[in-house]
């Protein structure tokens, strides 16, 4: 059978409620990790602002279709969608909002610690969130280059390749020769039907 792996951005999860970066303006700024150091109260604010909406989200038709297929997923998305459809085998890229960690000796909290303060409660140093932030490298790069190199066609979902990872992980398809399909509009209608197509049921 076709190995298809799925490769996702924030387009896919548009139809959840979920706004794509373009749609709000300035927010790659607030991501970064010169921002989360220098203005971290304003940083995790945004943040939770995010985690309001994500929360409030639910998979859309396109999520449950990568599911249903079992799809190994390489997403971009922070916003677990992938796994809260079903997918069993997600590569969350830029991470996701799990848990927050202590900077200096590592002790994991859940995300809504914040609320209550932004510091370890065991060393009082400064807690991170679990994502990838811009100036950052992505620590599971190589693994999801792995599970890419392993199709035999790449279906790329809501990208709009403004990212250097979109970039780099599509490029790393093309150069091995993976067929690449891309589908950036309607995603909850488009995938759905796409994979019903190429693998029935």
């Amino acid at each position: 059978m076709k190995r298809i792996v799925a490769f996702t951005g924030a387009g896919i999860s548009k139809a959840s409620g979920i706004p794509t970066f373009q749609d709000m303006e300035g927010i790659r700024d607030k991501l970064s990790i010169d921002y989360f150091m220098s203005n971290t109260r304003d940083f995790y604010d945004v943040l939770l602002e995010m985690k309001k909406n994500i929360d409030k989200a639910s998979p859309n038709t396109a999520h449950k279709a990568i599911a249903e297929y079992d799809l190994p997923v390489v997403t971009m998305n922070i916003d677990g969608l992938h796994k809260r459809a079903g997918s069993k085998n997600v590569i969350e890229v830029h991470g996701n909002f799990d848990f927050v960690f202590c900077t200096r000796c590592n002790k994991h909290f859940d995300f809504s610690y914040v609320n209550k303060s932004l510091y370890c409660d065991e060393c009082n140093s400064l807690l991170k969130p679990n994502i990838v932030l811009y100036g950052e490298n992505i620590p599971r790069y190589f693994e999801a280059i792995d599970v890419i190199g392993s199709a035999d066609e790449l279906l790329v979902v809501g990208t709009s390749f403004y990212t250097s990872t979109a970039t780099m992980m599509v490029g790393a398809a093309q150069r091995a020769g993976i067929k690449v399909t891309t589908i950036n509009k309607e995603a909850e209608n488009e995938v759905p039907k796409y994979l019903h197509k190429i693998l029935g049921r």
